[in-house]
């Protein structure tokens, strides 16, 4: 079986809100990436999981997949195998990443797929446990960049010096590459923090500015109440 086989099956693995089978699968350029970049030596994770790990699976990477919802698992190792595509080189952690991650003993990865969770803070999360883990010249690829989690992550990276931006595709993947060995800085040595920072006594920390902020909150909580009464 080859990716242009799983694209033309087109399987769906996840469901929509209304709980109708469903996929939200990475941008088939991104897959052709992957495609490209993993082979049976590579060692890759992602967060999260569908048509990418039966990828993952096709090119035989030593791959793990970090997904809290088991039944998606299920239906990813009963797809695989009516296909006759082995599952044996994947391990799945089922859990939320920010569980897993911490205490998972990782090998040096070739490949990390953020594109699990995008509530706040999971996007930072996922970075965080896997960037050391990720070889110099390893790829990164962060996923829903439109959304505002991953968003930040990107535009983050996109100015620390360990991180190159090689790729921006189909306006909401990034594809970085890790360019040298991680070093630890405070927020006044990280530029994307240090710029959208504000000194204390500014007007964004004023007494004045914060009560409007807590007046607004307030006014927009009775507002919510009077709409749902």
């Amino acid at each position: 079986m080859d990716l242009a086989t799983l694209l033309r099956d087109a399987p769906k693995f996840h469901a929509d809100e209304s709980g109708r089978p469903h996929s939200w699968q990475l941008a088939d350029e991104v897959l052709e990436l992957i495609d490209d970049a993993v082979h049976q030596g590579s060692t890759t994770l992602e967060t999260g999981a569908g048509v990418s790990t039966v990828l993952f699976a096709i090119k035989r990477s030593r791959h793990f997949c970090v997904v809290p919802a088991a039944g998606e698992v299920e239906l990813i190792r009963r797809y695989c195998a009516e296909r006759d595509v082995s599952t044996g080189t994947i391990t799945f952690c089922v859990d939320q990443s920010e569980r897993v991650l911490p205490k998972l003993d990782l090998p040096e990865l070739d490949l990390v797929l953020i594109d699990g969770a995008h509530r706040f803070p999971s996007p930072f999360i996922d970075w965080f446990y896997t960037a050391a883990r990720l070889k110099v010249g390893g790829a990164l690829i962060v996923d829903d960049t439109n959304l505002w989690t991953a968003g930040i992550l990107k535009q983050f990276l996109c100015e620390e010096p360990e991180w190159r931006l090689e790729r921006e595709i189909a306006a909401r993947t990034a594809l970085f590459v890790k360019t040298q060995p991680l070093t630890t800085r405070e927020w006044n040595y990280q530029p994307f923090v240090l710029r959208n920072s504000h000194p204390a006594g500014s007007p964004s920390h004023t007494p004045a500015a914060t009560g409007l902020v807590h007046r607004s909150q307030l006014l927009l909580r009775r507002f919510t109440r009077r709409i749902a009464g």
